[in-house]
């Protein structure tokens, strides 16, 4: 048990989860590997959602909402010292997450509803 208590457990998970909605997505064209456009599209939405929810979770550190226990993460910290680097990556998943189900229940929908 002790290896799932390592500062780079939550990394690794993180960085697999992203593997895995990658995966998805290209093996099901769902979402950037429909064409380049969608792909610049996902880019986009990405980073857009990704400097929302940074500003968000900037706020809150700064109000003394927010805060880290830095025995889980890797110790990289990005702008203050409870936002690690960590963080941004489980951003990431969190928007690509929302993306490919927002099109796989819209893929989903118009095949139950094509009659």
């Amino acid at each position: 048990m002790q290896l799932l208590e390592t500062s780079w457990t939550y990394a690794a998970i993180l960085a697999i989860s992203i593997g895995g909605l990658t995966l998805c997505d290209w093996r099901w064209k769902l979402v950037a590997f429909r064409n380049n456009n969608a792909k610049k599209a996902t880019i986009i939405t990405i980073l857009v959602l990704l400097a929302l929810f940074l500003a968000w979770d900037i706020a809150g550190i700064l109000l003394g909402i927010f805060y880290t226990n830095p025995r889980y993460t890797l110790g990289l910290n990005i702008i203050t010292p409870n936002l690690p680097i960590e963080e941004v990556f489980f951003l990431i998943l969190l928007i690509y997450s929302v993306l490919i189900i927002d099109a796989t229940t819209k893929r989903y929908y118009i095949a139950r509803h094509k009659k």
